[in-house]
């Protein structure tokens, strides 16, 4: 048996409205946000790759896609740690623990050249993978995939919103930013009355791009739930 750790992350760059905004960027060296630049090749990827200690129990590790946010302050230090996605309170604490031996090491964001504390997320999917000639995307990828149909048969076939809801976490832990699975559970919420925790995962979509659901593929299903006007009208606010 073999457990994997694989980092995941993005270094976006974008325009908007005429104002140049560059994302934080790990460095790999101390004192970066006063150097600015850096001969270093190592990402942020794999510097928590090589320095994250799995804690617990190594017969029991549980699978899944750890997801942490923070701000990167315009000294290139981290604050506000946020756990997007856990997959256990020990990798939690460890995740956070490596990601504050990075302070210093960070360029930060820049608002038209000037330096601005900005958001940044990274990730770790924990994988064990026993003789499997498939990636760890692909593992992850098609155990969403059947946590998404069992969760929607179970949701609008059976009518059990509550069972249904396990399906769909079960899912989002593989994939934390998969928006069909988090549209999904925000229904299931909604209808079991967790209306706060509905609208968390309508707000995440909104973080990942907006999601459109007059063209999602479970829509003329959704209709039939007796929420649906109602949970369309919310929605409209995370578009």
């Amino acid at each position: 048996m073999i457990f994997t750790i694989i980092a995941l992350g993005q270094e976006p760059e974008a325009n908007v409205k005429e104002i140049k905004v560059t994302a934080p960027k790990f460095a790999g060296v101390k004192n970066a946000a006063a150097i600015h630049k850096s001969e270093k090749s190592q990402t942020i990827n794999e510097y928590l790759a090589k320095n994250f200690d799995h804690p617990g129990n190594s017969e029991y590790r549980p699978e899944g896609t750890e997801v942490v946010q923070f701000n990167v302050t315009p000294s290139g230090e981290l604050t506000d740690f946020v756990i997007i996605n856990s997959v256990s309170p020990e990798i939690d604490q460890e995740m956070v623990r490596v990601l504050e031996t990075t302070n210093g090491m960070w360029i930060p964001g820049f608002n038209n050249n000037v330096p601005a504390e900005m958001t940044k997320e990274v990730s770790l999917a924990f994988c064990t993978k026993s003789n499997s000639s498939k990636s760890v995307t692909e593992i992850f990828t098609e155990k969403a995939t059947n946590c998404y149909f069992a969760g929607t048969k179970t949701l609008f076939e059976k009518q059990n919103p509550k069972k249904a809801l396990k399906y769909y976490n079960w899912g989002i832990n593989y994939l934390p930013n998969d928006q069909s699975l988090l549209l999904a559970r925000g229904i299931c919420r909604y209808e079991t009355g967790d209306k706060e925790g509905a609208r968390q995962d309508w707000e995440r979509i909104k973080t990942l791009g907006g999601f459109d659901i007059e063209h999602w593929e479970l829509t003329e299903n959704a209709k039939e739930l007796d929420s649906y006007d109602e949970l369309i009208s919310i929605f409209e606010d995370y578009k």
